[in-house]
């Protein structure tokens, strides 16, 4: 929702507030449209649920959007992945990644996927769940899917049951029903706008391994997804909506990167290491120092500038380590973000090296598509790339953080390496890291290294 003032009050008066309320979608719409650099573009959002739709389409031009149409609740493609997320163990809203990084070691072409497939319908642009197996819509309800379902694909996994093929066979049949569904909404998208250029929002588009197949399985040329497709982003969607079509003001530049979020200086810094009564030298050079120290195995907690908006850690409150070894990646995930090891990896690359790493792949500034690695690459950068051979890069330009850039410069000069292993600063449940508070507090419960902050290097 957003808030504006009325006009026309006599001289003096208080003037009331008033208040235009913004449809979910048209928030996710705006905010993928509105944040892109297309003039204009078929705009398509997906995700669970807002208000009585889980999915819209629309046409954007210059600052308005026009909607086609909807799909109506309890029809669900994002849904139907919780539901599935939930029923193989995780929960429901907020696990949705652990599955798509499994679903890598199932067979997409199992007995699973075709029992699951056959739940779905396609037709005349929508799709249609057979309801009889879901217990999503329901209230009240303690699972997600229906006795059917569990008579179907077979017992529920417990949290602390074992991963087995079954499981993993599951969670590639979910993923690839998902991307069944999501083809189909493109390409019926595409027949009826006639549109090169599409504009992606809703939760639904955080599944990056569907993202990186966008332009290769579609008819849509250019790809537009923000770093904030969830929910996280839908304020900023409203605030585009009512300055866009509301007030009918013209847009704004393009989203070029994420560094919205709160910043500290080095004064800050340097307090929060004093209560703390730590000492942490200062380097002249932090990216040739955090560089340096990758070369050498370590890992790093890197903090610097302004915090990231949206999910993912792009370079400023980022863990970073060496991307050479299959061992770090194992040892990252078991010592350091205490979480599954079939978890992938992201690569940090450099964007004048990216394309020794991806071949002539668009940039991807928000780690917003995963992408196959050319062959070639992949003994380069192993703890990066997962399983079936992708990875989720991010293009690291000078123009949007040239400290990083710095740092992965400096590593490639002593490896030969153009790219760093990059995750989110946090433990596992936890959020990203904001303050440098939080930034010594995670430091100190996990098996990093080294902490970078500012100028500052801390040691344990």
């Amino acid at each position: 929702m957003v808030f504006k003032r009325r006009s026309g009050l006599l001289d003096g008066a208080e003037e009331p507030l008033h208040i235009d309320y913004v449809y979910h979608h048209d928030a996710h719409a705006a905010n993928a449209f509105f944040l892109s650099p297309f003039e204009s573009a078929a705009v398509l959002t997906v995700d669970g649920r807002g208000e009585d739709c889980t999915a819209l389409r629309a046409v954007g031009n210059r600052n308005t959007f026009t909607a086609m149409d909807t799909i109506p609740y309890p029809h669900s493609v994002g849904l139907l992945y919780g539901a599935v997320t939930q029923y193989l163990g995780f929960r429901i809203d907020r696990d949705e990644w652990k599955v798509m990084g499994l679903a890598a070691y199932g067979d997409p072409n199992s007995t699973a996927y075709k029992l699951l497939r056959d739940l779905i319908d396609f037709k005349d642009g929508t799709i249609h769940l057979d309801l009889n197996y879901f217990a999503y819509y329901l209230r009240p309800s303690r699972s997600a899917v229906s006795e059917a379902f569990i008579h179907r694909f077979g017992p529920q996994r417990r949290p602390d049951e074992p991963v087995t093929a079954r499981h993993r066979d599951i969670a590639a049949a979910v993923q690839h029903v998902l991307e069944d569904a999501l083809h189909y909404l493109l390409a019926d998208l595409h027949q009826r706008t006639g549109l090169r250029r599409v504009a992606l929002g809703g939760g639904t588009f955080m599944n990056s391994v569907f993202n990186g197949k966008i332009t290769s399985s579609t008819p849509f040329d250019e790809v537009f997804i923000s770093s904030c497709p969830d929910d996280s982003g839908t304020s900023i969607g409203a605030a585009l909506y009512a300055h866009c079509v509301l007030l009918e003001a013209e847009r704004g530049p393009a989203m070029t990167h994420s560094y919205y979020g709160p910043s500290f200086e080095q004064t800050a810094i340097d307090e929060a290491l004093s209560l703390a009564k730590l000492r942490a030298p200062a380097v002249d050079d932090p990216a040739d120092a955090a560089a340096h120290a990758l070369a050498e195995g370590k890992i790093i907690g890197w903090f610097q500038g302004s915090m990231e908006l949206g999910q993912r850690a792009l370079g400023n409150r980022s863990i970073l380590a060496d991307p050479r070894s299959v061992r770090m990646r194992d040892q990252v995930n078991s010592a350091v973000k205490f979480r599954e090891p079939w978890r992938p990896f992201a690569p940090a690359v450099l964007a004048e090296d990216f394309a020794t790493y991806f071949g002539p792949e668009p940039a991807v500034y928000f780690m917003e598509r995963t992408l196959p690695v050319r062959d070639e690459a992949r003994n380069l950068i192993p703890a990066a790339v997962h399983i079936d051979g992708t990875a989720r890069p991010q293009t690291v330009t000078v123009d949007t953080n040239p400290l990083f850039h710095r740092l992965i410069t400096r590593f490639r000069d002593r490896t030969g390496v153009a790219a760093v292993l990059n995750t989110s600063f946090n433990l596992a449940e936890e959020p990203i890291v904001c303050s440098p508070q939080d930034a010594i507090r995670t430091f100190y419960s996990s098996g990093l290294d080294l902490l970078v902050m500012g100028n500052r290097v801390l040691t344990k």
